[in-house]
């Protein structure tokens, strides 16, 4: 799961869900073009209206980290 610590933005795995845009079920960001959840394909759609979504989460932060739940196996 995605959330804000402190200064640090972490992007995390999601669990599947329904897009709200092409129904598929996918890991989802809530990065649509109004704020919907979206899938990877349909968030690429519209890359300007998902980078703008990317840069208000993440707006203030030092660093946005990115986990990686395989990396120690």
């Amino acid at each position: 799961m995605s959330r804000r610590k402190g200064e640090l933005f972490i992007v995390g795995r999601e669990r599947a869900q329904q897009c709200d845009l092409c129904g598929a079920i996918e890991e989802l960001r809530p990065y649509g073009p109004h704020g919907e959840m979206v899938c990877f394909d349909c968030g690429m759609k519209d890359e300007g209206a998902t980078r703008r979504a990317f840069g208000q989460a993440t707006a203030g932060v030092r660093a946005v980290i990115v986990e990686d739940p395989d990396h120690d196996r």
